[in-house]
C-alpha cells in the first residue's frame, strides 16, 4: 500500500510538471510568434518611412507631368485636394492613376500622410476600397501613406508612373511620366525611378482566417499598361495601427494626427507608429484585462479579448529626406 501510494504521488507530480511544461511551452510559442509578427511589420514600415521623400537625384519636390515630352501639368496643379476643396485631376497620367483619389499618386509635397481613426479614400477616389479578402477596414485604426522614389533605378515602362531626375540639375522640377517615354537619355547623371506610393491599413480579415485582423498595404504599380493600386496582406494578427506625424515648427516639434492641416504646410521630420498585435491562439488559463493607453486610444479587453495575449509596439522613425 505504501509503495502504491508513493507511486501515485510520483505520477501526480509528473503530470503536474508535464502540464506546467506544456503551459510554459505554449506561452513561449505565443510570445515568439508575437515578436516575429512585430519584427515583420516593423521591417516593412520603418525602412519605407525612413526613405519617405527620397526622389532620386532631385533636391526639390516641385514636379511636372509630361506625356510624349509635352508638359501637361505642374506645381500646385499636382496637389491632392484637402477636405472641401475643388481641384482638377491632372491630365496625362495612365488610366487608374486617380483610382485612390484626385492627384493622390503624384502629390510629392505630401510625402507622409494618412487618415485618423478610419479608412477614408482621398477626394474623387474611383476604386480604392479594401479588397474583398480584407472584409473591409478595421474601425478606429489609422492609415499611413508614404510617397517616394524606388531605391533602385529602372527602365521606362508604359503604364507605370515614373520619375526622371538629373544630378546636375537637382533643383529643376522632377519630371513624372507614365507613357514609357523618358524625357531624356539615361546615364550616370540622369536616371529613371518608379514612383512608390504605399498606403498601410488594418483589415478586418486575413487571407486564411475570416474575422482575424491583418496589416495590409495598397501599393502603386502597373498592370496591362495602366496604373494600379495593388492590395496585399503583410502581417496577420495586427489589430490596430496608430500614427502621429512630427512636424517642425520653428524650434518646436509637434506630433499631429494624420490628415491634420498642419502636415501639408509644415516640415515633416518624423513619424511615430504604434502597432497592437494579437496572438494567433489562446493559452489555457491565460487572462489579462489590463487596459492599454496610447496615441489617444484607450483599449480595454473584453471577456474574449482578455484571453488573448497581445503586444503593443511603438517606434519613432526619423525621415532621412526631410526638407
Amino acid at each position: 500500500m505504501v509503495a502504491l501510494a508513493l507511486g501515485l504521488l510520483l505520477v501526480v507530480a509528473f503530470l503536474a510538471a508535464l502540464q506546467n511544461c506544456r503551459r510554459l511551452f505554449a506561452m513561449q510559442e505565443s510570445l515568439a510568434r508575437l515578436q516575429d509578427a512585430g519584427r515583420e511589420a516593423l521591417s516593412v514600415l520603418v525602412p519605407d518611412l525612413e526613405h519617405a521623400g527620397f526622389l532620386g537625384f532631385a533636391g526639390t519636390r516641385h514636379a511636372r507631368i509630361l506625356r510624349g515630352g509635352v508638359e501637361m501639368a505642374t506645381g500646385p496643379q499636382l496637389r491632392e485636394p484637402l477636405a472641401g476643396e475643388s481641384v482638377a485631376a491632372v491630365p496625362g497620367l495612365p488610366v487608374g492613376a486617380h483610382d485612390c483619389g484626385i492627384n493622390f499618386a503624384v502629390d510629392l509635397e505630401r510625402v507622409v500622410d494618412g487618415t485618423d481613426n478610419n479608412y477614408a479614400p482621398a477626394a474623387g477616389a474611383r476604386d480604392c476600397a479594401p479588397t474583398a479578402a480584407a472584409h473591409g477596414a478595421r474601425p478606429g485604426a489609422d492609415t499611413l501613406t508614404v510617397r517616394r522614389a524606388s531605391l533602385d533605378a529602372t527602365a521606362a515602362h508604359a503604364g507605370r508612373l515614373q520619375l526622371f531626375t538629373r544630378r546636375l540639375l537637382s533643383q529643376a522640377p522632377i519630371e513624372i511620366f507614365g507613357d514609357g517615354n523618358a524625357p531624356g537619355t539615361v546615364d550616370r547623371d540622369h536616371d529613371i525611378r518608379d514612383l512608390e506610393v504605399h498606403t498601410y491599413y488594418v483589415a478586418n480579415a486575413s487571407v486564411d482566417r475570416v474575422g482575424w485582423p491583418a496589416l495590409r498595404v495598397k501599393s502603386l504599380t502597373e498592370a496591362r499598361g495602366a496604373a494600379q493600386f495593388r492590395d496585399e496582406e503583410l502581417v496577420p494578427g495586427v489589430e490596430d495601427l496608430q500614427v502621429e506625424i512630427g512636424v517642425a515648427d520653428g524650434s518646436a516639434l509637434r506630433y499631429l494626427p494624420p490628415g491634420s492641416p498642419g502636415i501639408a504646410t509644415g516640415r515633416v521630420i518624423a513619424v511615430r507608429v504604434w502597432l497592437r498585435i494579437r496572438a494567433d491562439s489562446t493559452e489555457p488559463g491565460f487572462h489579462d484585462d489590463r487596459p492599454l493607453d496610447y496615441a489617444g486610444v484607450h483599449f480595454v479587453p473584453d471577456a474574449v479579448e482578455s484571453k488573448q495575449r497581445r503586444v503593443l509596439l511603438e517606434r519613432t522613425v526619423a525621415l532621412r529626406n526631410a526638407s
